[in-house]
């Protein structure tokens, strides 16, 4: 694949747009699937809960979230692709009783009220975000007391071995982030690792793996 291709590739899984992001989060639903599923594990939603969550893509992935929260629950998704925001809102409404609030825009610019979230959860988000210390400074900001943070990324020899993620990506270490939690004063940071084996992409045979991140306000 050309450079070119390459980087419409990185920008689409960035921000999915136009005739191509339906594709795109078809692709993206089926790569993200495994690890989507242990960070909603390690979220544990329960009933009546408010929790975010940054990057829900067309939603797919996230009704288990809305399964668990119930009648009494509040999902709010912010996701910075319009096709995508659109297709999630559909999608989540349409799957249970859950108030589901669908924010289109910059995390963060969200309108999050302080200590309002029992919990929030981001896969495969933090590549792309300029600044770790601000992000986490406002979840730690929208967390209750003792809420719960749960944030899912590759090792960077997983990145690293996707050669679209030479454009655009910030490739981080586990302990890079975790650092950049503490610093914004989220405590009691523990990280687990999981081996997928490998997936092709095209004729590249790449790692695949994931890490969930849990952290929580004080």
């Amino acid at each position: 694949m050309d450079e070119t291709k390459l980087r419409g590739v990185a920008a689409q899984l960035a921000r999915p747009s136009g005739d191509e992001a339906e594709t795109i989060a078809a692709a993206m639903n089926e790569a993200n699937a495994a690890i989507t599923a242990r960070t909603i594990e390690n979220l544990a939603p329960q009933a009546g809960e408010t929790v975010a969550e940054i990057g829900p893509g067309n939603g797919a992935l996230s009704i288990p979230i809305i399964k668990a929260l119930g009648d009494s629950g509040r999902y709010l998704g912010i996701e910075l692709s319009e096709e995508m925001a659109q297709a999630a809102a559909t999608r989540l409404q349409a799957a249970g009783s859950t108030k589901i609030d669908i924010h289109n825009g910059d995390c963060r610019s969200a309108p999050v009220d302080a200590a309002s979230l029992d919990a929030l959860m981001a896969v495969n988000l933090l590549y792309f975000i300029d600044d770790l210390p601000e992000l986490f400074g406002q979840v730690a900001n929208w967390l209750k007391p003792d809420g719960r943070a749960l944030f899912g990324i590759r090792s960077p020899e997983s990145l690293n071995a996707m050669p679209f993620t030479q454009f655009g990506f910030r490739v981080r270490s586990q302990e890079e982030v975790e650092t950049a939690l503490r610093e914004a004063g989220l405590t009691n940071i523990t990280s687990s690792y999981h081996d997928e084996g490998t997936t092709m992409l095209g004729e590249l045979e790449i790692p695949v793996d994931s890490i969930v991140i849990d952290a929580r306000s004080r």
